[in-house]
């Protein structure tokens, strides 16, 4: 039986792909999990598990198996023998831990997305049987540029808006010249599930629209005519269980909103509806400092004027809905959830559940 390690099983889209990898295969997964030990990484990994599936379809045992690992240690903080016993088996490695902060001193950033992806490509690279590994970047390693962005499009001389966008782009070239079956995928920014709105992460496009659900928003440092490319997480799980299943597949993959993403005047109408409320006015950057301070490190993703070409990736799911027809839902589950203060379990939202392979 095939078995895939997974880093970023704790984080948003490292638990859909797992669902998605237990519900729908067989696969055996193996995931790494910052923690002391292998007994408190299991623990992590327990709660995870209890978040999102309901306690009588939980794994079975060794179905998921967790391993303490560190991206900030040396070797990840696996010795080499126990790197090698447990790669033996491995078919499938799929990157999807990183740090998303925008702010973090460059030092910092490079230390978990850059050598902590180093040392996951040196990891795979001990698995005799390898045949993929999946690397999640992000589409916005584009940078500050207008017109449009291309999937096969790597460092074009584009400048970060930030450590994260960088950092990214640097780990990527890593990806490139190691020289394995490595796919590059590249969602935009990831918002809840289309159909339930669930989310266990409340940031970027969520930061504005709950100052503005609160009515403390009196008006909006953005651009109106700026593109704001959102995609729901199921899109991005979805491609990223495509490609863990293909072998020697190569390239990069962007999963985006692309030529339908809206414009931040769009998003603004979208919210005044669903909020019940006039939309807000825009202002010029620091016309209005709690307008500013309202989007924080993410002001700069609300004067964008990239488009990202959809590309080949949007052959790996299916199709992204326009924000407007899922977006009541992302709305519903964040006033439900009190914007991430009553969080709920994945599977008490109602998420489908797909039906196990044979």
């Amino acid at each position: 039986m095939s078995r895939l390690l997974l880093t970023g099983a704790t984080g948003f889209l490292g638990m859909e792909l797992l669902v998605r990898l237990l519900e729908q295969t067989d696969r055996e997964v193996t995931a790494l999990i910052r923690a002391d030990d292998d007994a408190a990484a299991a623990a992590r990994l327990d709660g995870v598990l209890a978040l999102l599936l309901p306690p009588d379809q939980q794994p079975p045992p060794g179905r998921v198996r967790a391993v303490a690992a560190d991206l900030e240690q040396p070797g990840l903080g696996i010795g080499a023998d126990a790197a090698d016993a447990l790669m033996a088996d491995i078919e499938t490695v799929v990157h999807c831990a990183a740090s998303v902060q925008f702010a973090l001193p460059l030092d910092e950033a490079r230390q978990i997305n850059v050598e902590g992806t180093r040392a996951i490509l040196e990891l795979a690279a001990r698995a005799p049987g390898l045949e993929q590994l999946v690397h999640v970047s992000t589409a916005y390693v584009a940078g500050e540029r207008d017109g449009r962005a291309l999937e096969e499009e790597g460092d074009v001389g584009q400048v970060p808006r930030n450590t994260y966008e960088q950092t990214k782009l640097e780990a990527e070239k890593l990806v490139e010249a190691s020289g394995l079956p490595a796919t590059i995928l590249r969602p935009s920014i990831v918002v809840g599930d289309r159909r339930t709105g669930w989310t266990p992460a409340f940031n970027v496009i969520y930061w504005p629209l709950q100052g503005f659900a609160r009515g403390v928003l009196a008006s909006v440092a953005a651009d109106p005519e700026g593109r704001v490319d959102v995609v729901p997480a199921d899109a991005v799980a979805d491609a990223l269980l495509e490609l863990s299943g293909r072998r020697g597949q190569r390239g990069r993959f962007h999963v985006v909103a692309g030529d339908d993403a809206p414009s931040c005047a769009e998003l603004a109408e979208l919210a005044a509806s669903a909020f019940g409320r006039e939309p807000p006015p825009f202002v010029e950057l620091g016309h209005d400092p709690g307008a500013d301070d309202a989007a924080g490190v993410f002001l700069p993703y609300f004067r964008v004027r990239t488009i990202f070409d959809a590309g080949a990736g949007a052959g790996l799911a299916p199709p992204i809905p326009p924000l407007a027809q899922y977006f009541d839902a992302l709305m519903d589950y964040a006033r439900e959830a009190r914007w991430g203060k009553n969080p709920v379990a994945r599977w008490e939202r109602g998420a489908p559940v797909a039906p196990a392979a044979a």
